[in-house]
């Protein structure tokens, strides 16, 4: 619902003033549910991930504190010490005269009633789930066991237990007679159900009755994760009796929700029974989002339910998870988050500097036009022309004939070239333009294709002299024949295949922990992803399926090398570079080639 709130009586143009400022919050939440739309196939995180989700729901788990009352175990005699557990089977299966195996999680140590002694050593407190969860298949398998030695028992001294908590080692001693019995914590499940109370932070006290059964404890398991299992067999059947348990339950985060004024100042009172559990709900989280504008003068209100965001209505757990929520995926806006004894609110406001101005021409559809975007300027290479290369070359004439001059032109004549070949001199009349293959400058520009210099049309003189010298690869290091050293083609940049895949091996041999299909499937990848260019993480779902593709037969044919392909791909997911749907297109091709399609796609 949503309340809009007026200060004074505004006038025609104030109101349409007014109107025009809170429109401003429309392109915000029309971006807002564009991300949302998308995020419904392609959401950017796990809701359930988030950390104030996680810590919301451990608030809503139960803690129980398990006592003993004197009053209610008057028939009970040599109890103490009592050892109690929160524990799991391992399996449903056990053995003739013996219980399951259980594995526990934490074990308490009480030396007394109740109404006597340290509240450490006469109450043992553990957590389980919420109310809702308490009745799954999971936490029906979660009990409470009670251990009793009676006098025969060893109490256990101040350095192996930390107030009641028992160290594990201590356990061990345990080993012979004892009276054990459990209790499901599934049973706990009616009672918590029916206190609609519980949520408001008050405490549900309930009792239970435990039949205590003769048996000998097996610690043989105490060293092999925490689990120990009881037999029948070895002791006298007689001898069982019931132990009164006190439970007190309260949620997990009730004493911090009680510092909230919005929860401890509110008397349920005089509300119906029967309305009781809805008003709860809805008062817990319910949030009132006050939307100012205007020069903050005026607002509107929206209530939401379930502490729910009201652009992407996405549950947030709490309001303090709603906060956060709000600050980190809807920051065009400014909140200010407030409780008091009557509500829980957000003001909203547009932040100043959120959205610049757009011209745009009238009639034109900004939708329509092209947009341009540029994660970084990159310095580029400006591409010269042949003549502006050789601009910085001065006009050198010399007498042909002569031996000598030949000689020492063959030593001076040469200069070294911005690709790092070297070439020679050219001897140029000042007073005739510039002309030939070799100095004109190309009338197209061809990106990645040498244009080689025809032989018959190149200086003889120039051809004659560079004749002399061996020239090199500048990678390679491999000698260049003469066709080579006449091209116009830049050197710096080439890439030999068979070297790189011959230094790809090399590098890959030197693993040791690694086996030889693991390396060829990597060699594969890397040979691949060098001759396709695959520069940046966009690349990755497109590169895996052409790779699929390319050697979809030779991965088929190859068990372990398809195994490291789909492990590879696996890699890649965990990293966020494949998605889900890339994947499952990858293995759709595989599944192709094992089936013999000639066309896989």
């Amino acid at each position: 619902m949503c309340l809009q709130h007026s200060r004074a009586r505004l006038s025609p143009d104030e109101q349409l003033a007014a109107e025009k400022s809170f429109a401003l919050y429309c392109k915000p939440v029309e971006l807002y549910n564009i991300i949302q739309r998308r995020a419904i196939k392609n959401p950017p995180f796990v809701q359930r991930s988030l950390l104030y989700k996680i810590q919301a729901r451990r608030k809503k788990r139960i803690q129980i504190t398990v006592s003993l009352s004197a009053s209610t175990n008057t028939q009970a005699q040599n109890i103490f010490p009592l050892y109690v557990l929160l524990a799991r089977p391992t399996s449903n299966i056990s053995l003739e005269g013996h219980s399951p195996i259980y594995r526990f999680s934490r074990a308490c140590l009480l030396t007394n009633f109740s109404e006597f002694g340290n509240k450490d050593k006469t109450e043992a407190t553990f957590i389980i789930p919420d109310v809702k969860n308490l009745s799954t298949s999971r936490a029906c398998n979660l009990n409470i066991i009670f251990i009793s030695r009676g006098q025969v028992g060893q109490i256990i001294g101040e350095d192996s237990c930390s107030g009641n908590d028992v160290e594990g080692s201590s356990l061990q001693k345990l080993e012979g007679k004892c009276s054990w019995g459990k209790m499901p914590t599934n049973l706990l499940a009616p009672s918590l159900e029916k206190c609609v109370t519980l949520s408001t932070g008050n405490a549900v006290d309930l009792t239970s009755t435990v039949t205590m059964n003769p048996s000998f404890l097996e610690p043989k398991f105490l060293e092999q994760d925490s689990c120990l299992t009881f037999c029948s067999h070895k002791v006298d059947a007689t001898g069982s009796y019931q132990l009164q348990v006190c439970i007190s339950a309260e949620e997990a985060g009730a004493r911090e929700l009680l510092l909230s004024p919005y929860y401890c100042n509110y008397s349920y009172n005089n509300v119906p029974p029967s309305l009781l559990p809805e008003i709860i709900r809805l008062r817990a989280g319910n949030v009132l989002f006050n939307y100012k504008y205007y020069n903050n003068t005026m607002q509107k209100t929206e209530v939401t339910e379930d502490f729910s965001c009201p652009f992407c209505l996405v549950p947030c757990g709490s309001f303090k998870g709603l906060g956060c929520h709000l600050n980190s995926s809807h920051d065009l806006f400014h909140y200010e988050l407030w409780i008091s004894e009557e509500c829980q609110a957000v003001n909203v406001s547009l932040k100043a500097d959120a959205w610049k101005t757009e011209f745009v021409a009238e009639g034109v559809d900004p939708r329509h036009q092209t947009f341009s975007y540029c994660s970084r300027f990159k310095k580029r290479r400006r591409l010269e022309t042949t003549a502006e290369k050789f601009r910085h070359v001065h006009p050198h004439i010399m007498e042909s004939g002569s031996h000598e001059d030949a000689q020492a032109g063959s030593e001076d004549d040469y200069v070294q070239r911005e690709n790092g070949l070297s070439v020679a001199n050219t001897s140029v009349d000042p007073s005739q333009p510039v002309h030939g293959s070799n100095l004109s400058p190309p009338t197209v520009l061809q990106f990645g294709k040498s244009r080689k210099l025809s032989a018959e049309r190149s200086d003889p003189r120039n051809r004659q002299l560079l004749q002399k010298r061996q020239f090199f690869h500048s990678h390679r290091a491999q000698p260049m024949p003469l066709e080579q050293v006449l091209s116009d083609h830049d050197s710096e940049d080439e890439v030999d295949d068979d070297i790189a895949d011959f230094e790809d091996r090399r590098m890959l041999d030197d693993f040791v922990d690694v086996t030889k299909d693991e390396k060829l499937i990597m060699h594969m990848w890397n040979s691949f992803v060098r001759k396709q260019r695959v520069l940046a993480d966009g690349h990755i779902p497109w590169a895996c399926e052409a790779f699929s593709r390319c050697h979809g037969q030779q991965l088929v044919q190859n068990p372990a090398l398809l195994w490291g392909w789909r492990f590879f791909m696996i890699k890649l997911w965990n990293h966020s570079l494949l998605d889900a749907r890339a994947m499952n297109a990858c293995n759709t091709i595989l599944q192709g080639y094992q089936d013999g399609s000639a066309d896989p796609k």
